[in-house]
């Protein structure tokens, strides 16, 4: 990716990574000094906060909010090709970094149960080391396939629904700065950030035999390291290897003088218009139990058929004269009991639904015993909605709509009086919707009772298929969980309010923390 950067753009960006160090002096409690007929100089300060925001100014990139990945900036070079980057800053003498956590994930999946039968194994048994290398392989694989499904995952989020053909690399960017004592320098690296070759996966094995629940393991293109005390991953940047550029950082012989006249200087603020955001909202996406909405929102395709009643009796009445000569007799009764069960009693309440999925799926076990991919095939379109359809709910969205009744466009959140219905025809509610970790946009419009959800014009069924397929990883028909959340590390989602009105509102997904949530919080987070 360095190789690929514009010249004055990377000359930008070292000078204001290195006019940052050159201050270094100021933050230490001692500044250089003599040792024998050596000066012992403090070591540069690469501040990770800055070093993202100065890559982003310098080379236009977006910033990412993604959990649990190291992703930080997505970089569009040209129409066809992207870069998703992870942005690191550590010492060149430094070791394993930190770049993954799966805290949750672990609790969730019982990865405790493992470690406790290795580290049982160890105290125990004297050769436990075939044993433990199969707990360790298996640990590894759980690691490596959610690490590669949030690879996918933030990838298909810069990569969007438009562009198939669009290329997109991910990369670790890091900056290493020289250690106290040598000549003040940072050198740049760079590195793959490739999904885990879980087909050459190796175990290389505890690392200590006092902490037997950590290992190291390899694919062959980089190492990996996993604490359990904090279930965290590492790897090992092998600095000296990855070094593409080196930067000279000169200290300035008086930095406090610097910090002193600060506030002499002053610059007008310019602002683009097209990038200014007026105002922002971010809620979760699972409710306050920590629940997905089973047959509505993102997993809408798993609720009841739409048919209506006199649809659903020809729908029955066809199916039977179809198959008649296909299906025994008994088969036949048992087939048309449960879809006559199924389609025509009520199902009102949550749990009144969750048994009628029951029964579904049962039916659908039932049917591929058949082994008539057509019967299948009728069945799903009898049963069930479009496999990509959903919406993007809005938590107490009339509250949402009274407080913001122009944040979608002019008079889109507004209601008939005393009503929960929508004021404006649906063209009239139709916006411009952003997606800014890719810049794709559609044509959306705000639905349903209370304004609740937020639904493609055009391209439902696309759009579908690229969030539930692409940005979750989620096989056709699987809803999506809060378990499923967490294992790709997103959890929430963010619209942003152009001030520009042509370019709409934008929307993110991103990462909550719910120990504290951003000033935008709306829904049950809003503490």
């Amino acid at each position: 990716m360095w190789e690929e950067l514009k010249e004055e753009n990377k000359q930008k960006y070292k000078t204001l990574i290195t006019n940052f160090a050159s201050l270094s002096e100021a933050f230490s409690q001692k500044a250089e000094e003599m040792y024998g007929e050596k000066e012992l100089y403090v070591a540069p300060i690469v501040n990770s906060k800055f070093q993202e925001t100065v890559f982003q100014k310098s080379f236009g990139g977006v910033a990412e909010d993604i959990a649990n990945t190291s992703y930080d900036v997505s970089l569009k070079l040209d129409n066809n090709k992207k870069y998703l980057i992870g942005i690191k800053s550590f010492g060149i003498s430094s070791g394993d970094q930190k770049i993954a956590q799966f805290k949750s994930n672990s609790v969730s999946d019982d990865w405790g149960s493992i470690l406790s039968k290795i580290k049982y194994n160890v105290e125990n048994n004297e050769n436990h080391e075939d044993e433990n290398k199969n707990l360790y392989k298996d640990l590894a694989l759980k690691i490596s396939y959610l690490r590669n499904d949030r690879i996918k995952s933030s990838k298909e989020l810069i990569k969007g629904f438009k562009a198939t053909d669009i290329s997109v690399e991910a990369v670790y960017h890091v900056l290493m700065p020289s250690k106290k004592g040598d000549c003040p320098k940072i050198w740049v690296g760079e590195t793959s950030y490739s999904p885990i070759d879980i087909d050459n996966l190796k175990i290389i094995g505890a690392t200590s035999n006092k902490n037997p629940t950590n290992f190291k393991f390899t694919d062959g293109n980089h190492d990996y390291k996993y604490t359990s005390a904090d279930s965290q991953l590492y790897m090992s940047f092998k600095n000296n290897d990855i070094v593409i550029d080196e930067w000279d950082v000169n200290y300035v012989n008086d930095p406090f003088s610097i910090f002193e006249n600060l506030h002499l200087l002053s610059e007008k603020k310019q602002t683009n218009d097209l990038n200014e955001i007026e105002q922002t909202v971010s809620w979760m996406i699972a409710n306050k139990k920590g629940e997905v909405e089973e047959s509505s929102g993102f997993n809408g395709f798993d609720g009841a058929t739409k048919l209506g009643k006199d649809s659903r009796i020809k729908r029955i009445d066809q199916i039977e004269e179809k198959y008649t000569n296909i299906l025994s007799a008994d088969e036949m009764d048992y087939l048309i009991s449960q879809l006559k069960i199924i389609l025509l009693s009520k199902w009102k309440t949550t749990e009144d639904k969750r048994k009628m999925k029951e029964i579904r799926d049962e039916l659908f076990s039932y049917a591929e015993k058949f082994d008539s991919q057509e019967l299948i095939n009728t069945l799903q379109s009898t049963l069930y909605r479009p496999v990509s359809e959903m919406y993007i709910p809005i938590p107490n969205s009339k509250k949402f709509h009274d407080e913001n009744p122009n944040f979608f466009g002019q008079n889109i959140g507004t209601f008939k009086e005393g009503t929960s219905k929508l004021k404006l025809d649906k063209e009239k509610r139709v916006f411009n919707l952003e997606f800014m970790q890719s810049g794709d946009s559609i044509k959306a419009y705000i639905n349903q009772d209370n304004g609740k959800s937020i639904q493609s014009k055009d391209k439902q069924s696309i759009l579908g298929e690229w969030i539930l397929r692409g940005i979750f990883q989620l096989k056709p028909r699987e809803p999506l969980t809060k378990k499923r959340l967490d294992e790709i590390g997103i959890n929430a989602i963010r619209l942003s309010k152009f001030k520009n009105t042509e370019r709409g509102v934008g929307i993110e997904f991103i990462w909550i923390d719910e120990k504290n949530p951003p000033n935008d919080a709306w829904g049950w987070i809003n503490k």
